[in-house]
């Protein structure tokens, strides 16, 4: 049994848009990036803050934390700058007719 899920619609989330979404009971950003999706924990490991909230930056394909600025990689959920020490989950994301779906990377 596939572990993908449907999360959103992908007309919710045009480029440069960003939305919090849940799997299994789980906290998940979206993030759509030039068109690519991301899907990462929502919520910073340093102090209680929604990703989806926080700064976006294109270039680094990453996100700060809009409470302390910790930034985080879009692209695999690693911690990139302090005050985090830890990374968020990352969720493999397809797109299957006009729809977001998610499942935990493996």
């Amino acid at each position: 049994m596939s572990a993908f899920k449907v999360v959103a619609a992908l007309a919710d989330l045009p480029t440069g848009a960003t939305k919090a979404v849940e799997y299994d009971g789980a906290a998940v950003g979206l993030f759509n990036v030039r068109g690519t999706i991301y899907a990462i924990g929502n919520i910073c490991t340093h102090s209680y803050a929604e990703l989806h909230d926080g700064y976006v930056d294109d270039d680094d394909c990453t996100v700060d934390c809009p409470l302390h600025g910790a930034r985080f990689s879009l692209k695999d959920g690693g911690h990139m700058t302090l005050p985090a020490v830890a990374g968020v989950k990352r969720y493999e994301v397809q797109v299957v007719d006009d729809q977001i779906l998610i499942a935990p990377a493996a």
